[in-house]
């Protein structure tokens, strides 16, 4: 996927992308005409824009900085995800400027919910599986 490609941190995950085992990995690698990813808008006449994620390999988007905000697993339900985002600023902000509302938490990998605590087990697991494996 696009290497230009920021995450915020409290990523919208549609209720099929949520359902989707290794969301993560389908994020990050592969080709999946189904999956969608909301990002900041590209100009000032958009609130968000949706994105097929297969368009993001090509070479236009390369070069251009994205911020995902969200991830939908059809179009239709990207939709409904975009709807819900900017409902949510426009009810906390009295303004649908998404990008102000959300701010600036981005991050370089998408992150879930309970996926650092998860990836701290998995070392301590592994650290605890090498000290065994030395007695």
């Amino acid at each position: 996927m696009n290497e230009n490609i920021r995450w915020y941190r409290s990523l919208y995950l549609g209720e099929e992308a949520r359902s989707k085992k290794n969301i993560l990995k389908k994020l990050e690698g592969g080709l999946h005409p189904k999956l969608y990813l909301l990002v900041l808008p590209s100009n000032r006449s958009n609130v968000l824009d949706i994105l097929p994620q297969p368009v993001l390999s090509q070479a236009h988007y390369k070069g251009i900085p994205l911020y995902a905000v969200g991830a939908a697993w059809t179009k239709t339900e990207a939709m409904e995800l975009a709807g819900t985002i900017i409902m949510e600023a426009y009810r906390a902000t009295g303004a649908i400027d998404v990008g102000s509302y959300l701010g600036d938490d981005f991050l370089e990998h998408p992150e879930f919910p309970g996926e650092v605590l998860y990836r701290e087990w998995e070392r301590k697991a592994a650290e605890d599986g090498k000290s065994e494996d030395v007695m």
